[in-house]
């Protein structure tokens, strides 16, 4: 069965990512996915991965992924991408990436708060996670305030360390007011939420956030949802979606939404 849609992926221009763009490309093509994502890294603030040239990306990209629209023109729907992570701590050059680079489709993220690496890198085993929490979802209403993107991706990010890796189930309705207040700021912005379904193939085991969020967000008046595989290579590519799918469904969802020149369209399920 083809897939409809992966609407968050990276390759090889991401300082995580494996594959070459044109083999994710190929890929997606052999799996029928109709409209693909290309959405590379471009972190900001002072933690970024020092492996990471953020111009060499965003010109690696701008040459790209216009070459491979032209090239599969036809065969499938490919969407210039960008994942803008931590543009809360640098507006400034968030802004004139926004300006100089006709994106079909950004995503905002938070890897990591003020003052810290990303959560990856933080051992939640001598460090009380709640504060850590709390940092991060005030950092995320902050991005969502600024809102100059389209989908907020995997907006329970530190859960795939904490809870996936360390093993540590924080009590999140400690965090429910929080969490109100950046999806009532989706809402009022028209920002889409990203069901992100890297979670199901790692030790977290559930989509990022999970459906009682994603239920949340309908609640408060939401209507735009978008799903991604968050894939880094080949192999994920499409991972999650149809788990994705029936979610959104199961929250009365039946349009996902993508995005051409920063505009939305709609995809029936």
């Amino acid at each position: 069965m083809s897939i409809p849609f992966d609407l968050h992926t990276h390759c090889a221009l991401s300082f995580d990512g494996v594959s070459t763009a044109e083999d994710m490309v190929r890929r997606a093509v052999e799996l029928g996915i109709k409209h693909y994502a290309l959405t590379d890294h471009v972190d900001l603030g002072e933690f970024a991965d020092p492996d990471f040239d953020l111009e060499a990306t965003v010109n690696g990209a701008r040459e790209t992924i216009p070459a491979l629209q032209k090239k599969f023109a036809g065969i499938t729907d490919l969407l210039y991408g960008v994942e803008l992570g931590q543009a809360t701590q640098d507006y400034e050059t968030a802004e004139r990436l926004l300006r100089e680079n006709r994106y079909d489709f950004v995503l905002g993220s938070t890897h990591n708060i003020r003052g810290h690496k990303d959560f990856y890198f933080i051992d939640f085993s001598q460090t009380d996670p709640l504060p850590i929490l709390s940092a991060y979802f005030d950092e995320t209403a902050e991005l969502a305030e600024w809102g100059k993107f389209d989908s907020l991706a995997h907006l329970t990010y530190p859960l795939r360390y904490i809870a996936g890796e360390y093993g540590i189930k924080p009590d999140m309705s400690i965090f429910a007011p929080a969490i109100d207040r950046i999806l009532q700021t989706l809402v009022r912005k028209n920002i889409a939420l990203e069901i992100n379904t890297s979670g199901l193939r790692q030790k977290i085991g559930v989509t990022m956030p999970d459906a009682d969020i994603v239920k949340r967000y309908r609640e408060l008046g939401g209507k735009l949802i978008t799903i991604g595989s968050d894939a880094h290579c080949t192999d994920d590519l499409g991972k999650g979606i149809a788990e994705g799918i029936k979610l959104a469904k199961d929250t009365g969802v039946d349009k996902i939404a993508y995005y051409k020149r920063r505009e939305v369209h709609f995809i029936a399920i």
